[in-house]
């Protein structure tokens, strides 16, 4: 073999190892995201014994949400539970999607009641995957769509609720979900997205780079096709193309700018949605808000969050062993009224661009 032909083997087998190496990188990018985005059961009931449920109210607090009907409903192969919690004369009726990892039962529950009070019926939905649903995970982050989809069809045949006004609030995967199901159902009057990240595609790359290195965004055009391959082409979907095509529905976007699960920039509804001046699209940006609980007051949540590093500085203090005794008499110290103070006023103007609707 000549020294020129060993050049070009040489050159051409570094150049395929390279290309190798790049799509190989890229494809473990889409590993890691699955890992944090998309992984196995994590939503279940055990979940409200967790630190962070335990110092804001859930479910439990409010005596509004004792008293509801369960409803089973299938989702593809999966069996899904939605909750109706019934007021005296309701105006309309909300479903109430979650986020990935949470469930029907959780913090959502402080929206749930507050428009439970404001004379709205309520479908609460433990998504797939999540609280007393089927699955053993979180598939994808398309999915929520499908999990809106077939929780709009069963209140839309049941005899309570059929016939009232039908409103949509998502926070997180939840609220992606609201916003891309109004492309599968008909009859929706109005949609609110609290956190809701535009592309499930984006929402995994942010991840990746959020759980890595910023270099990860090189590796794009690689987790391109590994998310293709993973998920299929309904991962570069965007919730800003179900808002442009239903026009006659109004939608509500919200979002913390201190938003670090779902980035305000480039990830967000918000970001994509806020400088094309759409007609129906209301959105609001939180100064100071992060992502867990935006419709808290921005005090609430300064306050959970002193609380969450007072905790780990008591760990730091007993060297990683806190005591039971001490833990509990430190989370029996914290107000709960204090930590899930909701901003009415947002929650205010949520009901009165529904209201308009009906």
């Amino acid at each position: 073999m000549t020294k020129n032909r060993k050049r070009i083997v040489i050159a051409l087998s570094v150049i395929a190892s390279s290309i190798v190496t790049y799509f190989g990188l890229g494809l473990a990018g889409v590993g890691v995201a699955s890992n944090f985005v998309t992984k196995g059961r994590y939503g279940d009931l055990s979940l409200l014994d967790e630190d962070f449920y335990r110092v804001q109210k859930c479910r439990a607090d409010y005596p509004s949400l004792a008293e509801r009907e369960e409803i089973s409903f299938s989702c593809g192969k999966e069996t899904l539970k939605g909750y109706l919690y019934e007021c005296t004369s309701p105006k309309g009726v909300i479903i109430y999607a979650h986020g990935v990892g949470n469930l029907a039962d959780a913090n959502g529950a402080q929206v749930q009641n507050y428009y439970v009070e404001h004379n709205y019926d309520v479908f609460a939905i433990d998504m797939t995957g999540c609280g007393r649903s089927t699955g053993s995970g979180i598939k994808s982050l398309h999915e929520s769509k499908y999990c809106v989809k077939y929780a709009v069809k069963t209140v839309q045949n049941l005899e309570k609720t059929k016939d009232l006004p039908l409103f949509l609030i998502g926070h997180s995967w939840g609220g992606y979900g609201v916003v891309t199901a109004t492309d599968l159902v008909e009859g929706v009057s109005g949609v609110a997205a609290f956190s809701g990240f535009n592309m499930p595609s984006e929402m995994m790359y942010a991840s990746t780079e959020l759980n890595t290195s910023k270099a990860m965004i090189l590796m794009k055009p690689s987790m391109q096709l590994g998310i293709s391959a993973a998920y299929g082409q309904e991962s570069f979907y965007a919730a800003e193309t179900s808002i442009k095509k239903h026009k006659d529905i109004p939608y509500f976007i919200i979002h913390g700018d201190k938003d670090t699960t779902i980035p305000l920039k480039h990830v967000s509804i918000y970001d994509n949605v806020y400088k094309d001046n759409y007609s129906n699209v209301t959105a609001v940006k939180l100064e100071g808000m992060t992502h867990g609980t935006p419709w808290k007051t921005l005090e609430a949540v300064k306050y959970t969050s002193e609380y969450e590093q007072g905790l780990k500085d008591l760990r730091k203090q007993y060297k990683g062993k806190l005591p039971d005794d001490v833990k509990e008499e430190y989370i029996a110290s914290i107000d709960k009224e204090k930590a899930s103070a909701l901003n009415t006023s947002l929650l205010e103007q949520i009901d009165e661009m529904f209201t308009s609707k009906i």
